[in-house]
């Protein structure tokens, strides 16, 4: 059976292997087992569902909230000579008698239909005439009150899948905590049922927050940065997708804005002028997303903060579907906190569902505020916990430095507690500041001790120490009375002096250094010149076609074919991505413009190359060793950094890492090419001289930039290492 199964997974779907948990999930599939499944935007969900499709008899019934979801899906069936439709309000009453015309002979595999349909007693009727193979649930998190997405109808789809008691059931989505999880299970009755949870780790995406402040600058500044790039801008209102969209067509950027209020026949025209890059950039409200399935999106911006961590997760995941370096960066502002918990106070659900989702908005607020890797926060947030950074996020990339800020929250705390508690932000930042505007003047708040005792700190500073303070719970924010400031209990220790507070200095925006700017090379690391006509030659068949670029092939794909140069059919059908369709289909016309672009010497030093590689990958996949030994045996191998890296898929920084880890480990790694005994001494000097601090960033910068961080930690540690002492016989 498993040959079976990555025979089709190849045949239709172009992939070598299968990722995640994907190979058991359909195994139980098959086997008349239901199973509940857990696995992040991009993850390869839906193939956990149409490939037992395809080697199951009878028909798969897929229950999906959206049409425009339904529509890519079918799409993307039909791209790999796969039978799909759907039953919707888009189709008149023609098409429906013909989908089930198709259905009845036999001539559809997967069905697609809405949670509303799927209840209706006529509509089971007429399924339950059919040979049903197995029910798939998608965005199955729509049916639990935890869940961030929540909706009646999807409450009522036990009356679909008690019907069919023999038939398996399989739930999935991309963001469910522990609790949701568990909701899912029991609202759906799932008998027998497993739950598969993948990582919901992200390598290739970038995760950076700001404060909701000069945003339209930045976001230009970060677009001029990213040009040509596809992304989304995430606004909390309509009129805000309107105003951002026009402001920045007048700065010279093709973007349109997308929201419900649009007329169906307009929302279609802006998705479908997205999908075919006709249209760069989408400021849009959470309406727009869920039915994309554009792999190149190489960022999401959030304009305001988002409500809850699981929507903030599935809409930064519609980056980076193909792999390759994608950037999120979220703006997090006290007004859009407050707007928010306004929508849930005034909302008519009960004051449980609002009690929830309070609970899941602090959650939010916390994670723009922390100091640690933003990935683990997300990550311990849906259970999967982990204490090793991520090193993809601002944290880990441009570590925050701190200091004894002491003085500096007592400044705060006192300035708060003399002027009642009675102001916001703003009005305490411009008393600590020592302002001269009216309204300081006019309520006596330059008469308090603490006026103007912190003039010489600036403004966004401040900010950002209250922020902090606020994150530590020093400071609390009363969003009924105007966003007034509050001292809490823990801040009595330190206004006596009693506890220290630690603070981290705020960072500025480097867009042009960013991770995702400069590991965009990673895609590009082939032959550019064959990547540029490879994208024109997909451009032509798409456009002969009527059809998005990416469903050719995706740029992961071309990626591939412009580094692997594949001279032949055989050598062709070994790229991911490409299927057995897929080569008969488009095969020469890619094999014949590679062979015109290219020497057969060439062709045969990368067909080698790979296999290599690939070898390596597979003996270091099954060791399943801890990171840093996977790195070890593939050393060990003899391949050098580079190929390592491009093997893990990892930055070449981190497998440096890795070798000073191990160097220290007692294993025989060569270090001597990454780090010189005078870097080293010069390193560990400077490392003394301020004092043995603990901020890898501070001493970065007191180096003038002349070593990596992977330097530094390396010398660092050995300074720190203690002497061996003798043991006693």
């Amino acid at each position: 059976m498993k040959s079976d199964l990555l025979e089709t997974l190849k045949r239709y779907f172009g992939y070598d292997s299968f990722r995640h948990d994907q190979e058991a999930i359909i195994q139980r599939t098959i086997n008349a087992q239901s199973s509940l499944v857990i696995m992040p935007t991009g993850g390869g969900k839906s193939i956990c569902y149409q490939l037992p499709a395809l080697l199951m008899d009878g028909l798969t019934l897929v229950v999906s909230p959206l049409i425009s979801l339904m529509q890519d899906q079918i799409g993307s069936l039909h791209a790999n000579n796969i039978s799909a439709a759907s039953l919707n309000s888009s189709g008149n009453y023609e098409d429906e008698l013909r989908v089930k015309a198709e259905v009845e002979q036999s001539q559809v595999k997967l069905l697609y239909v809405s949670p509303e349909r799927a209840v209706m007693p006529s509509f089971i009727n007429w399924i339950g005439t059919q040979k049903l193979a197995q029910i798939a649930i998608d965005e199955s998190h729509c049916v639990s009150i935890w869940g961030n997405d929540f909706r009646p109808e999807y409450a009522r789809l036990t009356e679909l899948t008690q019907h069919f008691p023999n038939t398996p059931v399989i739930a999935l989505t991309a963001t469910a905590d522990t609790a949701t999880q568990a909701d899912i299970r029991a609202q759906l009755k799932l008998e027998d049922c497993k739950t598969f949870v993948s990582s919901f780790e992200r390598h290739n995406l970038t995760l950076s927050c700001l404060p909701a402040n000069d945003r339209f600058k930045l976001i230009k500044q970060f677009i001029d940065h990213h040009p040509e790039e596809s992304g989304i801008i995430y606004c909390l209102s309509r009129r805000s997708t309107e105003e951002l969209a026009l402001k920045l067509r007048q700065a010279g950027v093709n973007c349109y804005f997308y929201h419900a209020a649009l007329k169906p026949e307009d929302r279609a025209r802006i998705q479908d002028d997205f999908q075919h890059d006709r249209i760069q950039i989408i400021c849009a409200t959470i309406a727009f997303g869920m039915g994309i399935d554009k792999p190149n999106i190489r960022w999401v911006i959030h304009y305001n903060l988002p409500k809850n961590i699981e929507s903030y997760y599935q809409e930064i995941g519609r980056a980076g579907r193909d792999g390759a370096p994608a950037e999120a960066v979220l703006f997090a502002g006290y007004r859009d906190m407050k707007t928010l918990k306004d929508f849930i106070t005034h909302s008519s659900a009960s004051q449980q569902f609002k009690q929830v989702q309070e609970a899941k908005l602090s959650r939010m607020w916390e994670f723009t505020n922390t100091l640690s890797c933003r990935t683990n926060f997300i990550l311990n947030y849906f259970g999967e916990y982990t204490d090793q950074d991520c090193g993809h996020c601002d944290r880990c990339l441009h570590p925050p430095e701190r200091f004894d800020g002491t003085i500096v929250s007592q400044i705060a705390l006192s300035a708060c507690l003399r002027l009642n508690q009675r102001v916001p932000m703003p009005i305490l930042i411009d008393v600590i500041r020592g302002s001269s505007r009216q309204e300081i003047l006019q309520n006596g708040y330059h008469l308090i001790k603490t006026y103007g005792v912190g003039r010489e700190i600036d403004y966004k500073t401040w900010v950002a120490y209250l922020t902090q303070l606020i994150d530590q719970g020093y400071l609390a924010i009363d969003f009924t009375q105007g966003n007034q400031l509050r001292v809490t209990e823990l801040a009595k220790p330190v206004l006596k002096s009693e506890k220290a507070v630690w603070l981290s200095e705020p960072q500025a925006v480097d867009f042009e250094n960013s991770k995702a700017k400069s590991s965009k090379s990673d895609l590009n690391e082939c032959d550019k010149d064959l990547l540029d006509a490879l994208i024109q030659l997909r451009k032509k068949l798409a456009d002969t076609e009527q059809v998005q670029a990416f469903r050719i092939f995706s740029n992961a794909t071309l990626a591939e074919i412009a580094k692997v140069k594949p001279g032949s059919l055989a050598a062709f059908a070994t790229i991911s991505g490409v299927g057995e369709f897929k080569l008969e289909k488009y095969g020469s016309d890619f094999v014949n413009l590679v062979c015109a672009h290219t020497t057969e010497d060439e062709r045969a030093q990368e067909a080698t190359n790979k296999t290599n590689a690939k070898l390596a990958s597979e003996k270091a996949k099954k060791s399943k060793l801890h990171t840093t030994e996977e790195t070890f045996q593939l050393i060990e191998q003899g391949l050098s950094p580079s190929d390592i890296a491009e093997v893990r898929k990892l930055k070449l920084e981190t497998i440096y890492a890795h070798m000073f880890t191990l160097n220290m480990q007692g294993k025989a790694v060569d270090i001597s090419n990454l780090i010189s005994k005078e870097d080293i001494e010069c390193i560990q000097k400077k490392w003394l001289e301020l004092e043995q601090t603990r901020s890898s960033k501070a001493l970065y910068h007191a180096l003038e930039e002349r070593y990596r961080y992977d330097q530094i930690n390396y010398a660092v540690a050995l300074a720190l290492q203690p002497e061996q002492e003798s043991i006693p016989s």
